[in-house]
């Protein structure tokens, strides 16, 4: 299963989606053959598709079928649930931040994602005070499916969470689905590919699926333009 996920998230982290058996193989530092049978079993499953190009076998993933947003949202998953391990701190002023931004805006949101989680990890460094010349922004990517939604109340309610000695502020961007379709479908000086990257970088805090369906949608307008 880890070496599915794997797989899937290579896909994602190469700009026009598309690779080869061997490039999946280097990439993910796996024998060929295993990487060549893993890829016919996900096509057998129909999360991967084979696009024959001479004698190489491009790949790319299938937009289509739900398992493919499954997969990448489980990777993603293990992604924010390891940062929350790993930095107790932070990740305990992390888990009451999800909670925050879940109950205050479940009703308006799709996903939202921390694009920044790196500040939080002054939290346990005790040398970082509040006479720290020093000031980082935490900010936050909201996926929105209403006007309603609470941006503003949010952005001062987490703010309240983060430890007084520290000097992070808050910031936060929300767009709605077409929106970021649009940022993410953009050839110009590429910066679909800047907007992707700055996602890619951060962590989801939750609706993994929700985002993943979306980029798996950009991914494929791109492939057919």
């Amino acid at each position: 299963m880890q070496t599915n996920i794997d797989i899937t998230k290579a896909f994602i982290e190469t700009p026009d989606g598309v690779l080869s058996i061997h490039q999946i193989s280097k990439k993910l530092a796996l024998p060929y053959g295993t990487a060549y049978n893993r890829i016919h079993s996900l096509n057998q499953l129909g999360i991967v598709q084979i696009l024959p190009q001479g004698k190489a076998k491009l790949c790319a993933l299938n937009p289509e079928n739900p398992m493919t947003a499954s997969l990448l949202a489980l990777g993603s998953s293990q992604r924010t649930d390891l940062f929350l391990k790993k930095f107790p701190a932070a990740g305990s002023v992390l888990g009451k931040i999800i909670k925050t931004i879940y109950e205050s805006g479940k009703e308006c949101l799709e996903s939202a994602i921390l694009l920044t989680p790196e500040p939080l990890k002054s939290i346990s460094d005790p040398e970082f005070t509040a006479a720290s010349p020093i000031e980082i922004s935490l900010d936050f990517f909201y996926l929105k499916n209403s006007t309603e939604f609470p941006e503003e109340r949010i952005e001062t309610m987490i703010s309240t969470l983060i430890p007084p000695h520290s000097s992070i502020r808050v910031t936060s961007m929300s767009v709605d689905r077409e929106t970021l379709l649009g940022m993410l479908t953009e050839n110009e000086n590429e910066a679909g590919l800047a907007a992707y990257s700055m996602l890619h970088e951060g962590i989801v805090l939750f609706g993994f699926e929700n985002f993943y369906r979306l980029v798996l949608e950009a991914f494929a307008r791109k492939l057919s333009s």
